[in-house]
């Protein structure tokens, strides 16, 4: 890209002479951004200072905006994969250093998405030559919480961390699209690794047991009740215990399967597919075995078989095509069952969707910690995501409660599933859950 231009200059005091003047290049072009900047001004509380190195940035609350040595290196890094000739996303506009660059090198739409509205109202106060890159092509958007992602895209990574509780489940999905795109290939390749032990002890297991498929879901019903073990299961369990009774088609995890049991609870279907998942891990379940006979249990090739002959019942699995390489007699065609992968809940929620119900019902889909809980009938639980990055979730009842990455790219994955079958309607039970979009809350 082209260096003959000069990035923004910033100043650390707020000027309201500055704000007009920038705010009135940018609504030359669009006639209704002042007033929906206005509506947000007050979102978000915002601690500002200047940081001086070899260049000037700027710290928000307690986070640098950009590089304080070669902002123009840096800016030149985030934009190094963005085909200049397509329609061009921004998402958080820092100091606008990838915005001027950007400006300066295509004459192609560019979509400044603001992520943090109420800080962009401090920092036109602040941002000097503002005006030299607001041209026609150049569009700002306030976008709302479930604005799509594009891949010809930059990405801000640190106004994700401001303020998380503004456009808290946006914010969210691009933290995990970030880790999806910088590790998935990585990740992928050490839960492989993580697998090939099971999957080559379970080589003769797998010759005698069945293949899921369509037909072995046809009896499900169309209200289908998924549980999962996050803490609010607890606050509907009387009403888990009724739709068992109504004979609603009852799913649950691994992991929530003992606390259903202890509750009188006996589960049409269980599913499994970790493979670190152990009997230790599940709880005893030895008092209730017999009681699961006409139960389904849902595992997949690379489940250890200590898990599998936990269970009596009718068995069916599933696997990865990739698994192939391992267990070479499974029939390609009945490969990746399931589409959406992730946790052992996005899993169950594909095998229900599949199914093609009218309803299916989410339990104990929190996805954040409720008093340190993160599953249900375990105290201070959170200790088990040490050294996992904790970061702050918009739940259910308007609480910011702290969860850890895993769960938010769960919860988008589960997202996923959603949206791909517009015809279910998916009732979500958690009220001091995360946010969900796409569910129905269910609030009596």
């Amino acid at each position: 890209m082209e260096h003959n231009f000069s990035l923004p200059e910033i100043n650390e005091a707020f000027s309201e002479e500055l704000f007009q003047q920038n705010q009135n290049s940018i609504s030359k072009y669009d006639s209704k951004f002042a007033e929906q900047l206005d509506s947000k001004k007050g979102l978000g509380n915002y601690s500002i200072s200047l940081d001086k190195g070899l260049e000037n940035t700027l710290i928000v609350n307690g986070l640098q905006l950009s590089s304080r040595y070669d902002r123009l290196a840096f800016a030149n890094y985030r934009c190094r994969n963005i085909d200049l000739e397509e329609d061009i996303f921004i998402y958080g506009l820092g100091i606008g250093d990838e915005l001027a660059l950007l400006s300066n090198n295509s004459q192609s739409n560019i979509y400044v998405i603001i992520l943090n509205p109420g800080l962009l109202y401090e920092l036109l106060g602040r941002i000097e030559n503002f005006s030299l890159y607001i041209k026609q092509n150049i569009h700002f958007v306030i976008p709302n919480d479930s604005f799509p992602f594009s891949t010809n895209c930059c990405i801000n990574p640190v106004e994700l961390y401001i303020e998380q509780h503004v456009l808290n489940n946006l914010k969210a999905k691009l933290i995990n699209i970030i880790d999806d795109l910088n590790l998935k290939n990585e990740v992928d390749n050490v839960l492989l690794q993580e697998s090939i032990d099971n999957l080559k002890e379970n080589y003769e297991l797998l010759k005698n047991e069945k293949l899921l498929d369509h037909n072995d879901l046809l009896n499900l019903g169309k209200r289908i009740a998924i549980a999962a073990p996050g803490p609010s299961i607890q606050d509907n369990i009387e009403r888990i215990k009724a739709l068992n009774k109504d004979q609603v088609t009852i799913v649950t995890v691994d992991v929530a399967l003992k606390f259903l049991l202890e509750n009188g609870i006996i589960p049409d279907v269980i599913v499994t597919c970790d493979s670190k998942m152990s009997p230790e891990k599940i709880g005893d379940i030895t008092p209730y075995r017999d009681r699961l006979n006409n139960s389904l249990f849902i595992f997949c090739a690379n489940s250890p078989s200590s898990v599998i002959s936990l269970f009596n019942c009718e068995k069916r699995f599933i696997f990865k095509k990739k698994q192939i390489d391992f267990i070479d007699y499974l029939p390609e065609e009945f490969s990746d069952f399931v589409q959406i992968t992730g946790s052992v809940l996005n899993v169950a929620t594909e095998i229900a969707s599949a199914a093609e119900p009218d309803n299916i019902l989410l339990f104990g889909t929190d996805f954040a910690f409720s008093d340190n809980q993160t599953h249900a009938g375990k105290s201070d639980s959170k200790i088990f995501f040490r050294d996992i990055q904790i970061i702050k979730v918009l739940c259910n009842d308007g609480a910011i409660r702290n969860t850890v990455k895993p769960f938010t790219y769960y919860r988008y994955l589960l997202e996923q599933t959603i949206q791909n079958n517009p015809s279910i309607r998916f009732d979500n039970y958690s009220k001091t859950g995360a946010v969900i979009l796409g569910t129905n809350l269910v609030e009596d």
